[in-house]
């Protein structure tokens, strides 16, 4: 089941707006849904069928109708739980792995939550007691909406399912404004809107007689203090605990493929993957027709193409590529993926993740494991070394630093930019500055100049939500820290929302092995030395799947999920651009200052300066509010898998490889 909906009110309950709720997400359920209705409570769940076809879409019940549960997502170690169940007496009318949480529950209570390996949204009905529990895996990989209004309670998988009722109010949260602009996107508990929260990652709530309880069930630590594994002994772990992580993941009734971007972390899974089938593995890549023949062009975008078609010649996939091309159709179909995306994300790679999926649902594969995560927990980005060498210069005496070294440092000429951050970065003793430094989309300075607020309003609320998870990890180091918080913060609630939304708008059940639990508390135990050394990084995860990639993949240089969203802000994306961020638009939404938006994109756009990330984070979100609040811009009727792939790529010719070499 791919899709969970409800509604209580002890005045009994609304069927009609659980079943527009339901239409709301049927691609999630393309194979069905089913409602249960009874009192004071209606709630269902759509189904993408992958394991045991043959079960009807639906909340699935007990013997007695005394226990039921709406579940979105998989849970992997199902097989082994109901042989344990069944051992205790437990009676099972289907295969599903849905069966199991409901006499899980009857047998360990809430305790079920802390048995289950894998990836859920969940919400279990006890009859006898009239409770609902709601909850929502470790790592975040499933969202779960919910609204209290008086005696009305409601919760989906997607917010605008809630939205089918007429008493919530399409009113945004300032502070999650805040948290969009600077970080990317808005952090669990919170949402665009106010009133309407999701549920944190290992977490659970229960609603009975109208109260309201929460908790968590699970959460990441990281401790780096103490005797490490002896070295050999952590690349031998990371390679058993990934191994079963990606075995255990692909079980299903239907087939499974994967992304592959070429990168360490999805040619290690699509590797795995093709030792576990034992026959060609289907893998999906997505890059740019770039019209020209200028290799330094395709160098920047199309280096995903090409080490993909190595990895997928290494292990003989079933390989699928598509171009994205430069088309007038993107205008129109963004904001359906906007719509899609439920909230505003300012991450350009909405679309290829949506194209990578919606190409796999034409080739008749439901189910795609990833590579997510393995950044975060192994140091991948270039970012994370360059702070480790920012940790390790502030170890120098502070008056070394400040009266000689800096100054010299700051004095340099612009050839010895990188010198010059290291000074810069050193005078960031704020640990939330710091953070921010390498990971905002926004100044809280250039915020405060489009919305005439203070500074510290701005940083005082994104304050609140990083510095608790920047104090969390018993370590010595800041760099594990900023990992720590982008595993924490940014994979559950920016790319975790993005892969899910992306891939069910296109029917597609994502799974990311790297997100499995216990292999994350694995990675989060590892001194920073086996992560990063000199230029190097993801050391112990390299050394663990040597043997099975391609040098030139193992000696690649990170490379971002890069887009020409730039230009075609300029070209393409030009009409959209001109109506959600003119000045008339700008002032009716009332959130920015009409001049200052006009000034930033007329200065973008007649590359006076370069200011993608603010232009791109205002379009998404007024395209947002366009779609989802004043219904300005209409996005029509759902995309298809066929719509956007046909609409936006080509074929390549000559093989991805065959790009420059």
């Amino acid at each position: 089941m791919c899709g969970i909906f409800g509604h209580i009110n002890p005045r009994g309950s609304d069927r009609a707006l659980v079943e527009r709720m339901a239409r709301r997400l049927a691609h999630r359920g393309p194979d069905g849904y089913g409602i249960h209705a009874e009192g004071m409570l209606a709630f269902g769940a759509g189904r993408l069928a992958i394991i045991d076809l043959s079960a009807p879409a639906g909340p699935i019940f007990n013997e007695d109708g005394s226990v039921g549960v709406a579940f979105n997502g998989e849970i992997y170690n199902y097989r082994d739980l109901r042989t344990e169940l069944e051992g205790a007496g437990h009676v099972f009318r289907t295969k599903t792995d849905t069966e199991v949480i409901v006499h899980g529950y009857e047998q360990w209570g809430r305790d079920v939550l802390s048995r289950l390996r894998g990836m859920f949204a969940l919400a279990l009905w006890e009859q006898a007691n009239q409770r609902l529990l709601l909850a929502r895996d470790r790592a975040g990989e499933k969202p779960l909406y919910y609204w209290q209004q008086g005696d009305d309670f409601l919760f989906a998988s997607e917010l605008k399912a809630l939205l089918e009722h007429p008493g919530l109010a399409l009113k945004l949260d300032p502070q999650a404004v805040t948290h969009y602009m600077i970080l990317g996107y808005v952090p669990s508990p919170g949402t665009i809107l106010e009133g309407v929260r999701k549920l944190e990652p290992g977490s659970w709530l229960t609603l009975e007689s109208g109260r309201i309880q929460a908790g968590t069930y699970w959460q990441a630590e990281m401790d780096t203090i103490g005797t490490p594994l002896p070295y050999p002994e952590a690349v031998r772990q990371v390679r058993a605990e990934l191994e079963r992580a990606i075995e255990s993941r692909m079980v299903s009734d239907v087939p499974v493929g994967a992304f592959l971007s070429g990168g360490i972390d999805s040619t290690a899974v699509a590797a795995i993957m093709t030792r576990v089938l034992g026959s060609p593995l289907n893998t999906f890549t997505v890059g740019f027709d770039t019209a020209t023949n200028n290799a330094v062009i395709d160098q920047k975008f199309n280096n995903d193409l090409r080490f993909a078609e190595m990895a997928a010649q290494q292990y003989g996939t079933q390989h699928h590529a598509v171009l994205w091309r430069d088309t007038p159709a993107l205008a129109t179909l963004l904001p359906k993926l906007v719509y899609s995306m439920d909230e505003p994300l300012m991450q350009p790679a909405i679309v290829q993740t949506a194209l990578v999926s919606g190409l796999a649902r034409l080739h008749g594969i439901p189910v795609l494991l990833t590579g997510d995560g393995g950044d975060e927990l192994f140091c991948g980005y270039t970012h994370f070394r360059t702070d480790w060498i920012v940790e390790r210069y502030l170890r120098l005496p502070a008056l070394l630093r400040d009266s000689v070294l800096n100054p010299v440092l700051e004095a340099l000429p612009d050839r010895s930019g990188r010198l010059r951050t290291l000074a810069r970065k050193s005078r960031d003793t704020d640990p939330t500055r710091r953070y921010l430094s390498w990971k905002r989309m926004m100044s809280f300075e250039h915020l405060a100049e489009l919305t005439g607020n203070p500074v510290n309003n701005a940083y005082d609320t994104v304050n609140r939500v990083l510095l608790p998870l920047l104090s969390r990890p018993n370590t010595k180091y800041f760099t594990d820290r900023l990992a720590f918080v982008q595993l924490a913060s940014w994979i559950a609630d920016e790319s975790n929302m993005r892969v899910d939304k992306m891939t069910m708008a296109m029917s597609i059940e994502s799974r990311a092995p790297m997100l499995d639990h216990d292999f994350m508390a694995l990675a989060l135990r590892l001194p920073l030395g086996y992560k990063i050394r000199g230029s190097d990084f993801k050391l112990v995860l390299k050394d663990a799947v040597a043997d099975l990639l391609p040098e030139p993949i193992l000696k690649r240089p990170k490379w971002g999920f890069l887009s020409p969203m730039s230009h075609w802000l300029r070209t393409t994306l030009r009409p959209l651009v001109d109506q959600y961020l003119s000045a008339a638009y700008v002032r009716e939404v009332g959130l920015f200052k009409p001049d200052i938006v006009s000034r930033i994109v007329r200065e973008h756009m007649d590359k006076d300066d370069y200011h993608f990330s603010e232009v791109w984070s205002l379009l998404m979100l007024h395209l947002w509010h366009a779609t989802m609040i004043d219904g300005t811009c209409d996005p029509g009727a759902p995309i298809t898998p066929e719509e956007l792939v046909q609409s936006l790529t080509v074929q390549p010719t000559g093989g991805a490889f065959a790009l420059h070499k």
